[in-house]
């Protein structure tokens, strides 16, 4: 048997190989169980024995808050035990953050599903914060997959893919709402604050669940960040709440002083549309 360490907490190192086109985690391996758990300063040492035969090339991942992967070979292996020594030692040498495919635990398909059913929406969100000019930090879908994927915990894969789901949606449907402001006359001064009629609307987005997006509309900027908004509720002229409902299909609720509701995707151009109106619609009735 030989013996793998891994460390849960700060500064995590998890443990892969390689089978076939995937890579599987330790607590996969036929065979594979778990002998010990030691506590450390903010962080675990989990121990598992595997038998020998179970061993192949494979990587170490370490979080540190983001993935980083280091390949190893099975010879370089075999000759010690995969311990917390050998992971941070020099020697190790980082391997590019390519694409894998970790094998699935199961709970995670439907995230999984979902996800890459929203991931997409990425190149339209790229165009709009170039066109547009906005401060924005799009989520690159790529390592959102793999940075969730590669977590050992099933939980904790559909904790973090859920999540990111809702951050690049939500991202798409802002794009929206800037887009609308601007088809009613608006004019972008900063990001996410536009000049409509004298009037300055700010939008403010914070990507989580429940309302994401807050619109106000003022004579003067206001400057409002989230931990003051509940100081301008006279302001504020919508709320959105984005997220995906259903298996493959988000939805976006309107709601303030309409609570309208609409499923919105790139290809719902009816929808889009009718959604941007109902946004004009409620600033309208500030200025």
């Amino acid at each position: 048997m030989i013996t793998v360490e891994e460390v849960y907490g700060e500064d995590s190192w998890f443990t892969y190989f390689m089978r076939g086109n995937e890579v599987v985690h330790v607590s996969q391996l036929e065979g594979a169980r778990k002998v010990g758990s030691i506590s450390l300063v903010n962080r675990s040492l989990v121990l598992w024995e595997v038998p020998e035969n179970e061993i192949t090339n494979g990587y170490y991942v370490n979080y540190n808050p983001k993935p980083r992967l280091f390949r190893f070979t099975r010879p370089n292996i075999l000759v010690r035990d995969l311990s917390f020594d050998l992971m941070i030692s020099k020697t190790l040498t980082p391997s590019p953050l390519v694409q894998l495919r970790p094998r699935l635990f199961g709970i995670e398909r439907t995230s999984l599903f979902t996800f890459r059913r929203v991931a997409p929406l990425e190149e339209e969100i790229k165009s709009s914060v170039q066109k547009l000019r906005l401060r924005l930090p799009v989520v690159n879908t790529i390592e959102a997959e793999i940075d969730a994927m590669l977590r050992p915990i099933p939980q904790e894969r559909v904790r973090v893919l859920n999540s990111y789901s809702e951050e690049i949606y939500s991202q798409w449907v802002l794009t929206k709402v800037i887009e609308a402001i601007i088809e009613m006359g608006g004019r972008l001064i900063d990001s996410f604050v536009l000049n409509v009629d004298s009037k300055i609307v700010e939008i403010l987005y914070h990507p989580n669940p429940g309302v994401d997006i807050h619109v106000l509309v003022s004579d003067k900027r206001e400057y409002v960040n989230i931990n003051n908004i509940q100081n301008y509720k006279d302001k504020e002229v919508l709320q959105i709440d984005t997220g995906v409902r259903t298996v493959g299909k988000v939805g976006i609720t309107v709601s303030f002083e309409g609570n309208a509701q609409f499923v919105l995707t790139p290809r719902n151009v009816e929808g889009i549309k009718k959604f941007k109106e109902e946004v004009r619609n409620e600033i309208r009735k500030k200025l």
